[in-house]
């Protein structure tokens, strides 16, 4: 069960800069110790979920069977490698900025990431060390 809450122009705002990490896993927690005991299904917690850490936190406070992140993966699409090899510390952050990702999307323009402008021109940006 995806407990994803609002959107891009909702009235209270759920995934900008201005929302702390994780703000609603409260909401997936109180789902999932509601229904919990009545289904086989996981719950999974979204909304500025954006580095390793944050997810951990709320798995392991038991807030939910496991998380969405998707604009993380445009800021740093070896952000998962990342943790797992101990080195978060590389990890190129989503700031939530939504400039260059849902606001290209709703302007039908190819998406991108501001702290990773190589995010959707990995064929046609191509870095080579010097």
């Amino acid at each position: 069960v995806n407990t994803g809450i609002g959107w891009h122009e909702a009235r209270v705002p759920t995934i900008a800069t201005c929302v702390p990490r994780a703000a609603f896993a409260f909401a997936t927690r109180k789902l999932k110790d509601a229904l919990g005991s009545s289904t086989s299904l996981g719950f999974c917690a979204t909304n500025r979920i954006n580095d390793i850490a944050v997810a951990e936190d709320v798995l392991g406070r038991g807030d939910a069977d496991l998380v969405s992140m998707a604009r993380p993966f445009l800021a740093d699409a070896d952000i998962v490698k990342k943790a797992y090899e101990g080195r978060e510390a590389e990890t190129n952050t989503c700031i939530a900025c939504n400039q260059a990702c849902l606001d290209h999307t709703f302007k039908l323009i190819p998406v991108s990431c501001l702290v990773n402008p190589r995010a959707g021109h990995e064929t046609s940006l191509n870095l080579v060390p010097t």
